[in-house]
């Protein structure tokens, strides 16, 4: 009964080494060779593969493995050829340095990451739909936020009943928005007729300084949303990046200084 207890015992002891050895990075059958080397010392692969219950062809290849790791090491006694594994005193000073690497690459991860969030973060959206979907990002922002619009005359006539959509929707999330206009007759006339339905403050610049004819921008938040509609298909490219919008955002309110009522 002693020696029935006694090997539940151990081999209770032994699976709670073996998991202990699989949390420093060894897989499960690197484990088992390591720890029946360590209990049987420099010993044959025979040996290492009857005391670990691994098959001798793939104890040749975890050895391998350990050894490339620092784990063990071979020696030939002129008949054999044998194999000892570190002492765990090594093993823990290898698990420092592993632990102490981790460390490291978790750092360097930490500040790529970092980097990348000052990166811009750029999508396509194509077609009529892609559009609106475009403009439709800045209802997502927080109630309040302002809406600056680099307007053109093609926007106005081609999304027509979307812009009125939309000024409702900026209504009930009390979005203001200003709009710079190029300074023309047709461009005047359109918005004295249809200014009260945009819910939107304008003022127009020279015609020979404002060059957005078939494309606009609109600027929310921190992000930028360029409108084509000039191609045969209209796409919008958006753009997200507190750097360029901020930039983007001063450039504005200098234009509006500068613009006419």
């Amino acid at each position: 009964m002693c020696d029935i207890l006694l090997s539940i015992i151990m081999t209770t002891k032994n699976d709670e080494i073996l998991r202990a050895l699989e949390g420093m990075g060894l897989s499960e059958n690197q484990a088992a060779v390591y720890l029946a080397n360590l209990e049987l010392g420099a010993s044959s692969i025979w040996d290492i593969s009857k005391k670990s219950g691994v098959k001798r062809p793939t104890c040749y290849v975890l050895l391998e493995e350990l050894m490339w790791r620092g784990l063990a090491s071979s020696t030939n006694d002129g008949k054999r050829v044998l194999y000892t594994v570190a002492s765990t005193k090594q093993l823990m000073q290898y698990e420092e340095r592993r632990h102490k690497r981790a460390l490291q690459v978790a750092a360097e991860l930490e500040a790529i990451a970092s980097k990348s969030t000052e990166k811009p973060n750029i999508r396509q959206y194509s077609g009529v739909e892609g559009v609106k979907e475009a403009c439709n990002l800045a209802l997502l922002q927080p109630r309040g936020t302002e809406v600056l619009i680099y307007g053109s005359l093609a926007m106005e006539t081609e999304y027509d009943e979307f812009l009125e959509e939309f000024a409702i929707a900026r209504g009930k999330l009390n979005m203001p928005a200003r709009l710079l206009y190029p300074d023309t007759a047709e461009c005047r006339a359109f918005l004295e007729r249809d200014l009260a339905k945009r819910n939107i403050t304008t003022k127009f610049l020279p015609q020979d300084k404002y060059e957005f004819k078939t494309h606009e921008m609109i600027i929310f938040g921190d992000t930028l949303a360029y409108l084509a509609h000039s191609e045969k298909e209209p796409f919008a490219t958006v753009i997200e990046s507190s750097t360029l919008a901020n930039g983007e955002k001063q450039l504005f309110e200098m234009l509006w200084e500068f613009a006419k009522d």
